[in-house]
């Protein structure tokens, strides 16, 4: 049996500056069944990007349109494809060498081929070369990150880490070519909506960030985002609610919260206020009692302090989430010694060689983006009851905030 035609698009505008490297990723795949699809969509550098793209000969099949955005380009290409898979790459972005192989074997191991498939990926800062991690598995549970719409109402998705099979845009349509910057969130909602989705919990993209993105300089973004996501609360039921966070209640408050954090205020205000309408769920007193019980089988009981290691931004909205919850926390500890004298609401920051004192009657949540190091180094020093806010936060998706409940 052969192995299916996977159709690597790539638009790209002005793109001298990174398009032979995204077309070498995509010829170094080792899965052996692909095409090239490269889309000018009417730069204007001179002919510097048709010269790139032209050096590859036959290797990729190369096509020019006028200039209309990103949309009208990627477009041109699922008209243009012959594969029964799309993958989109930008221009500015990389696959690794094992992208698409490890993306058709999900598919066969969990025997759904038109399963839409996505994973973690990388970030390539442009400007210092450094590369972080994304590893979504840390931060939401396998049932959320295949939810069908979880992924993208919280924003986790990256386009160029999706595998789609062409019958969903026969079932959906293409690309919407009046949203420059949101085109793609908007496609993927209507496309998962209801869908199976498998996710690779490993990353399978580089994607570079640098400051001449649509997303930082199209004027309009922070609107046409706003709006977008408006659209998504009004459309959805309180079904999918639930089953993204147990309630539509709590699905608003996280939402809500979702939103403040990337600045999207009218979506903010939009969900407080639907958030506030809402239903208190009637088990929630039963909620935070097992919550509780999650916190304190950690330590199976036998801790009776609770620190937060870190008093950075993800420590504060741990402490925070934590006291609406009702839990006490007796200090925060951190690396950095000036934060030592700082604390946070009324709570005192203390040495790393103080918490020591109090290991074997401590559990200390670690709160830093990534725990690991943090986690070895108090592994080290022998402190027992060790976990992260990644852990915590697992418990906390669930539970909504006490403050409607308890005045």
């Amino acid at each position: 049996m052969s192995e299916p035609l996977v159709s690597i698009i790539i638009p790209v505008y002005n793109g001298g500056n990174y398009l032979r490297e995204a077309i070498d990723s995509a010829l170094a795949q080792t899965y052996p069944n692909i095409e090239i699809i490269v889309v000018n969509d009417g730069s204007c550098d001179n002919g510097v990007t048709e010269e790139i793209a032209l050096s590859y000969g036959e290797k990729i099949r190369y096509y020019v349109k006028e200039n209309g955005g990103v949309a009208t380009a990627l477009n041109v290409a699922i008209q243009k494809m012959k594969g029964m898979y799309f993958s989109w790459l930008s221009h500015d972005d990389m696959y690794y060498p094992n992208k698409i192989k490890r993306q058709m074997q999900a598919l066969q191991e969990h025997g759904d081929l038109t399963a839409i498939v996505h994973s973690d990926y990388d970030l390539l800062n442009a400007n210092n070369q450094e590369i972080t991690h994304v590893f979504q598995s840390k931060m939401y549970p396998m049932e959320q990150m295949e939810n069908s719409v979880f992924p993208v109402l919280q924003g986790v998705i990256h386009g160029c880490s999706l595998l789609i099979h062409k019958s969903h845009f026969e079932r959906v349509g293409i690309f919407e070519e009046s949203l420059k910057t949101t085109q793609d969130y908007d496609l993927w909602f209507r496309m998962m909506r209801y869908q199976r989705t498998l996710y690779i919990n490993e990353p399978l993209l580089i994607a570079r960030i640098h400051n001449t993105q649509g997303s930082k300089t199209v004027i309009s973004h922070q609107f046409e985002q706003c709006q977008l996501h408006i659209r998504f609360l009004d459309s959805l039921t309180e079904d999918e609610m639930e089953s993204m966070y147990g309630s539509a209640n709590n699905f608003f408050y996280r939402m809500s919260k979702f939103f403040g954090k990337q600045l999207m205020e009218e979506a903010y205000l939009y969900a407080m206020n639907k958030y506030n309408d809402s239903t208190i769920p009637h088990d929630i007193e039963e909620s935070v009692t097992n919550f509780k019980n999650y916190i304190s089988n950690i330590s199976h009981g036998k801790a009776t302090k609770t620190c937060i290691f870190c008093v950075g931004e993800y420590g504060i909205e741990l402490y925070q989430e934590l006291k609406n919850k009702r839990i006490q926390i007796d200090w925060f500890s951190d690396n950095n010694s000036q934060r030592w004298a700082e604390g946070y609401g009324g709570v005192p920051c203390i040495p790393p060689e103080q918490l020591k004192g109090e290991k074997d009657n401590t559990l200390v949540i670690v709160a830093n983006r990534a725990p690991e190091i943090i986690v070895e180094q108090l592994k080290k020093l022998d402190f027992p009851y060790l976990t992260t806010k990644q852990e915590i936060d697992r418990g906390l998706f669930y539970l909504p905030p006490l403050s409607k409940i308890f005045k």
